[in-house]
């Protein structure tokens, strides 16, 4: 028998960046059976490791899936908890050229915790790596105290990211082509960027990666480095100085993402890593049954993304100018709207009913999904996600083959909305309102999207890509046998 290989996979418990991590463990119990993995994170992933084993189909999960649960805040505990990062009234602000100052706070996403939650997680990281002693260690880029660790210690170690070639390649395209080629996150401008554009392109970079006014990054290296002798080390600096020999696995792949001119060799473009789920059938056998009654809209804007009462109600009027449009088309629609409430209003409020009740069964407006996104795309019942452009679910409905409409909140989650339209699986579906939506903008697209003249071309444009996005068993296979190549 072979020597048992062990790897550990440092990872925020956020889902939008586990979810890679979960994907990629379930795809290494299935290939090796020598493998042990140890997954390091805070309390809240516990349970979708949990469900990793409980799809395990080697039935040796229990013993070679480990979780080892680390102290403290986790991150979005830190960033959305703690009013000083103003985080969620960031995000509400307008993407414009006039406020591209306010929003340099967003830069904390990449460490929101205090200088001494950070050094304690870096003590601590230490310890579990040399208690664990892995063959691989696996980081997650946003989880910066992971990455400070492996700046420090020098393991053998991979990123395992669920961006794209834009967060890592940008620094490496000829031409400084990061200030004029593609559009700065947090932005409505398109692309490719008109040239028109590019001016305000380029004050827009230089005002977002070159502002100085927020010193909190630059206190926590003082403190980190004066506290426990340790070199800060983040995203940043795996994109700009990666160390000799690092790779990087991606979530996209070439035919999905922006066209660049350089690909970084070590860089890999596993394709997108969709977490394994019970099919809907066995995890809600009711809601199956309604999905599979006539098309439908899956409207899911994630678990960070909140609505306010005034932003709900243009939410529900755009979905009844679906609705009517579909009705008067005689194309019967369906819509499954999962509603992650900001502040508290009532879905008792008449705006809601009056949804419900003038469309019966034909809307389901709810705070909570039991099953999966993934499985619900996976049906085939689906024909347009309606998503916040989070990397997850724009990957989850170009693995589905299915159409999206995007409603961007933040930071890279305007690429996406963009990535759908140069794809042509899609449309941006507030570049005049975002991060809000209005009633008549929103209808439109959704008519655009689903029931116009191109609906059946962003249909046959979703299928084909399914395809390429399927290939070698999926990206979270790629990236699997990829680690076993590793070690």
């Amino acid at each position: 028998m072979a020597d048992p290989k062990r790897v550990l996979m440092l990872t925020n418990s956020e889902l939008g960046q586990a979810n890679v991590f979960l994907a990629a463990t379930h795809e290494l119990l299935q290939l090796d059976p020598n493998v042990t993995i140890y997954i390091c994170s805070f309390a809240p992933l516990a349970q979708p490791v949990a469900s990793i084993r409980a799809l395990d189909e080697t039935g040796t999960a229990d013993s070679r899936l480990r979780f080892i649960e680390l102290p403290g805040p986790s991150w979005k505990e830190a960033l959305f908890g703690r009013p000083e990062h103003q985080f969620q009234e960031l995000c509400a602000i307008r993407p414009t050229v006039w406020n591209v100052s306010k929003a340099a706070k967003l830069t904390r996403i990449a460490c929101p915790w205090t200088t001494d939650e950070l050094c304690s997680l870096v003590t601590r990281l230490e310890t579990i790596i040399h208690d664990v002693d892995p063959h691989l260690t696996v980081v997650d880029n946003l989880f910066t105290p992971a990455v400070t660790v492996c700046y420090k210690l020098k393991p053998k170690w991979v990123v395992l990211s669920p961006n794209t070639y834009k967060e890592f390649a940008l620094a490496a395209q000829p031409r400084r082509q990061y200030y004029w080629k593609y559009p700065p996150p947090r932005s409505t401008i398109p692309f490719p960027v008109p040239w028109y554009q590019m001016p305000l392109v380029y004050y827009m970079v230089r005002k977002m990666y070159l502002n100085h006014d927020d010193p909190f990054m630059g206190q926590h290296a003082k403190g980190m480095k004066e506290a426990i002798d340790t070199d800060y080390a983040d995203w940043a600096y795996i994109s700009i100085v990666p160390p000799e020999g690092l790779q990087i696995l991606l979530a996209t792949r070439p035919e999905i993402d922006f066209p660049f001119d350089v690909l970084p060799g070590h860089m890999v473009p596993c394709g997108p890593m969709v977490r394994p789920c019970a099919p809907l059938a066995d995890a809600d056998p009711e809601l199956a049954a309604w999905l599979a009654s006539r098309p439908t809209v899956l409207a899911n804007l994630g678990t960070h993304a909140t609505y306010d009462g005034r932003h709900a109600l243009e939410m529900a009027g755009a979905l009844d100018v679906l609705l009517r449009a579909a009705e008067k088309q005689g194309k019967p629609l369906q819509v499954l709207w999962k509603l992650n409430k900001g502040d508290d209003f009532d879905l008792s409020d008449d705006t809601f009913k009056g949804l419900g009740q003038k469309w019966n069964e034909a809307v389901r407006v709810t705070t909570w999904l039991d099953a999966e996104p993934a499985s619900i795309l996976a049906t085939g019942h689906v024909v347009c996600s309606v998503n916040h452009g989070g990397a997850n679910s724009f990957f989850e409905a170009v693995s589905a083959g299915v159409p999206q409409v995007v409603l961007p909140v933040w930071g890279d989650t305007y690429d996406f909305a963009k990535r759908a339209e140069w794809l042509g699986v899609g449309k941006f579906g507030s570049p005049r309102h975002a991060p809000r939506v209005s009633a008549r903008e929103l209808g439109g697209v959704l008519k655009q999207v689903v029931l116009g003249p191109d609906a059946a071309r962003f249909a046959e444009r979703a299928a084909s890509l399914a395809k390429v996005c399927g290939e070698n068993g999926g990206g979270r296979r790629v990236a699997a046998r990829k680690i076993l190549e590793m070690m």
